[in-house]
């Protein structure tokens, strides 16, 4: 018997979902029997420390505390809060603007973009004089996997499951789910300069109809990444045998999903990042895990991809270190150190054709100093430096904002 009669004998059929995969990590996490399968990441909060200090950057962020529940004023805020991170001198009347979403499933909100701030996002574009405004994702390849020949799922099924549907409708607005195009709709391209993608990726012909990009994110742990919001929701841009290709990049994943920001195609029509945080999903991810409704909650939004990014990731700490109960992040803790082993059972079980352990490693990070991370390092090194400081501007103050202000101002200091 040879061994690929041997691997079928074996594993006759490989039916598992991700979602089986995951309850068995979890358990076995539990247990803590599981050994950790990632490797410690060999950028440290050193590295950061000694790098150069890009003196001509300090970008700009806006964010408004937003209180729970439903206020007459709430448009106001976010309209408020817009218009501090932009000026919109990018936007001429009757533009084009695609309102990417995060849609990786069909679960809802914090799991997905907010329904509200899509509906206020769009209000605000038809103010300012757009003209076609489309919105939609391609959802992850658990929900939604297709081939040149065959598709299980549907993006348009995830965005009514998630509500976001609803809202896209109720505002008469062009619903765009990248895989109903075709499987060659898709075109390859590169990110500029120096990147780590080995082939060109295969991205949506849909950029290519639109003037003007804005990222509807949230603010979301996530048991690969540690955290997906903005720069993260570009892997919604990609056909599938894109996305596996970067499920397998191993000491290259971070940088990869940062990478896909800097394709000359998006890059050039990113014209504002926007995260939802008056709810988190603070631990695990992307999908499910502990849900923090805050009494306050945070609206970001800036034209820089990085200091939305960093904003979102001290907003998602301050979630997850005191609106989480001790047992929720104990157990995340455990399972985001086995993120290799968890990886690798999602090829292996999305991608059929892939062994267990042709999939590489993906290096461990465990936040701390948030500019570490290695997305955030990649972004400043090609930036040549740390920026000078982050400059955010708080566009409101109600009271019981200041200790939840304090932390963030703490993990967003450059001088760290």
């Amino acid at each position: 018997m040879n061994l690929e009669q041997n691997k079928n004998k074996i594993m006759p059929e490989n039916k598992w979902s991700r979602r089986d995969f995951l309850k068995l990590t979890g358990a076995a996490a539990c247990a803590a029997v599981m050994p950790a399968c990632a490797h410690r990441m060999e950028t440290t909060e050193a590295e950061f420390t000694v790098m150069p200090v890009a003196n001509d950057w300090t970008p700009h962020v806006a964010g408004a505390w937003i209180p729970k529940g439903e206020h007459a004023d709430a448009y106001d805020v976010f309209k408020k809060t817009i218009e501090a991170s932009t000026d919109f001198s990018w936007l001429s009347k009757s533009d084009s603007v695609l309102i990417k979403l995060s849609l990786n499933s069909g679960n809802p909100y914090p799991a997905t973009s907010d329904p509200w701030a899509l509906a206020f996002m769009i209000r605000l574009l038809r103010e300012k004089g757009a003209g076609r405004i489309m919105a939609g994702d391609s959802s992850g390849v658990e929900s939604v996997l297709w081939t040149k020949k065959d598709q299980k799922g549907s993006s348009r099924e995830c965005c009514k499951q998630a509500g976001l549907f609803d809202v896209i409708e109720q505002n008469r607005v062009e619903a765009v789910f990248f895989e109903e195009q075709g499987y060659d709709a898709f075109m390859p391209v590169s990110p500029a300069g120096l990147h780590h993608w080995k082939e060109p990726l295969w991205v949506t012909s849909t950029i290519n109809e639109t003037d003007h990009i804005i990222y509807l994110a949230r603010v979301s742990s996530h048991v690969l990444g540690d955290i997906t919001s903005g720069m993260k929701i570009g892997v919604g841009f990609l056909r599938e045998d894109s996305r596996k290709a970067f499920h397998q990049g191993g000491d290259s994943f971070y940088a990869m999903y940062e990478e896909i920001n800097q394709i000359p195609a998006i890059s050039s029509k990113l014209r504002l990042v926007v995260s939802s945080g008056r709810n988190v999903l603070a631990t695990f991810g992307p999908d499910k895990g502990h849900v923090t409704a805050p009494d306050l909650g945070l609206i970001i939004s800036s034209e820089d991809l990085f200091a939305h990014e960093i904003l979102a990731y001290a907003w998602l700490l301050y979630n997850r270190e005191f609106e989480t109960d001790f047992f929720d992040v104990g157990i995340t803790g455990r399972l985001t150190k086995r993120r290799s082993f968890i990886n690798k059972g999602f090829v292996w079980v999305t991608w059929e054709d892939s062994d267990f352990n042709q999939t590489p490693a993906i290096p461990l990070f465990i936040p701390g100093n948030i500019y570490a991370h290695p997305s955030m390092m990649n972004f400043m090194k090609r930036k040549g430096g740390r920026p000078a400081n982050i400059d955010w501007e708080q566009v409101n103050a109600p009271a019981g904002c200041e200790k939840m202000a304090d932390y963030i101002n703490g993990k967003i200091a450059t001088t760290s």
